[in-house]
């Protein structure tokens, strides 16, 4: 490898362990108690090299943010068959996102954490940035919305909004997969879980 790729292939190895270490300090600690020295400890870096790659805290879960929704974006796409249904689409979606959050835990409990929180973290522009960004992983739930209407399988919807309403359902059903070996030991997380993709796809359904 020559000099210039050794040090650009350092120099991108040591902003993955500082966005690892930050991710790892937010769930243990919360934004609020995570510090940009406490994540250059983690790191075994200087808190002046952690500068050197981000402006701040900020610029760090920010960047953190918009990494899983290219993760989660990927993982729909990857789930949706071409030449499926509307209401199929929807179906492979909806347990894309519980395969997501198997599979890739950190990263849910991450997104799981700014989706819950109760005040805005952000600063007004970068938050702004952020939400723009994440507005790709409703693209294919807003493509199969919009399939599904100009067929005439579905009713007419505000597909944005249809969109982030199926997410949001979803996301919160998918955290009874706690309860997967107590209250849900009999009857099972996985038929709840698909019972509550098939309710929004039917609440899509056009009146015969």
């Amino acid at each position: 490898m020559k000099a210039t790729g050794r040090k650009q292939a350092e120099k991108e190895d040591r902003r993955r362990v500082i966005l690892e270490a930050a991710r790892s300090l937010l769930l243990k600690k919360g934004y609020d108690a995570v510090s940009i020295r406490q994540i250059a400890a983690i790191s075994e870096l200087g808190a002046g090299t952690i500068y050197s790659y981000f402006s701040g805290k900020p610029e760090i879960y920010a960047t953190l943010s918009t990494e899983v929704f290219d993760l989660l974006h990927e993982h729909f796409q990857a789930a949706v068959v071409t030449g499926a249904s509307p209401a199929d689409s929807l179906r492979a979606i909806g347990a894309a996102l519980l395969d997501f959050m198997v599979k890739h835990g950190a990263y849910y409990d991450f997104l799981d954490y700014f989706i819950s929180s109760p005040r805005t973290i952000f600063p007004v522009e970068m938050k702004s940035r952020v939400d723009k960004y994440g507005a790709k992983v409703l693209a294919p739930i807003r493509d199969a919305v919009e399939a599904g209407i100009r067929t005439g399988e579905f009713r007419h919807v505000d597909s944005a909004h249809y969109a982030l309403l199926f997410l949001g359902m979803m996301h919160g059903v998918a955290h009874f997969r706690k309860l997967k070996d107590t209250l849900l030991a009999e009857a099972g997380f996985d038929g709840l879980y698909r019972q509550g993709i098939e309710c929004m796809v039917e609440s899509l359904r056009a009146l015969p």
